[in-house]
């Protein structure tokens, strides 16, 4: 793994037959990356607070967002079973590695992934004209799981 400088595109280089190749899938500002143990996942920050984690083979990556400005440290728990991530700000965040065998959440389909946000939690945004924002939040029932998350 190398960055061109501070920040910028992640290059992957193969010390065996002596290429490299961008993974453009993990955008133009990373500021750090590294494998997971197994080699075969990658886990990049970057300059705008942005996750990723994806196959080192390049498809897209899941997007661990909740970081306010830039990464500057990335790490997999011994068993590939975590990602923690680091600011200047002190803040460090433990993160459950996505399944890489699943599709990331920002690709399906819009009705999709309302359908499945809609099965983690009873709150909803409605629209309400007496609102200064136009909208509100409603506390519905919560009839439980029919299926725990798995994250």
């Amino acid at each position: 793994l190398a960055l061109e400088d501070s920040s910028g595109p992640l290059w992957l280089y193969d010390l065996d037959s002596h290429t490299s190749r961008q993974l453009k899938s993990h955008g133009t500002t990373v500021a750090t990356a590294t494998f997971d143990p197994s080699g075969e996942a990658i886990a990049s920050v970057d300059k705008q607070g942005i996750v990723r984690v994806g196959p080192a083979t390049g498809e897209e990556p899941h997007l661990l967002l909740g970081h306010v400005g830039e990464i500057n440290h990335v790490t997999f728990s011994p068993d590939g079973q975590w990602i923690a991530t680091a600011a200047d700000d002190k803040l460090i965040y433990l993160w459950p590695t996505p399944d890489l065998s699943k599709p990331p959440l920002h690709t399906w389909p819009h009705d999709e992934l309302l359908a499945k946000l809609k099965t983690l939690t009873n709150l909803r945004a409605v629209e309400d004209p007496a609102s200064p924002t136009g909208w509100k939040l409603e506390i519905g029932p919560f009839p439980g799981w029919e299926e725990v998350p798995s994250w």
